[in-house]
């Protein structure tokens, strides 16, 4: 059994089912998709993103949810031994 989406074209898949709610065919979105997947600015923000992330920075994008729930978060108190 295979999966899907497949691993080495995982991100244009899961973005074309996305898009694939807002235009009238699935190829249609797997066009557009592809066409993101491909563009070397997406690509380098994904890596920068990615970085950032790896490092345990912000990476600085409004949208992204693991940062906005950190900056959002009630500070925690250290306990002393």
């Amino acid at each position: 059994m295979s999966a899907y989406p497949p691993a080495d074209d995982r991100l244009k898949h899961l973005l074309a089912q996305e898009i694939n709610c807002s235009v009238d065919t699935f190829k249609l979105a797997l066009w557009i998709a592809d066409g993101i997947v491909k563009s070397p600015e997406i690509r380098a923000e994904l890596e920068r993103i990615a970085d950032a992330h790896h490092k345990s920075q912000p990476c600085g994008d409004r949208h992204c949810a693991h940062c906005f729930e950190v900056q959002t978060a009630p500070p925690t108190q250290e306990t002393s031994a």
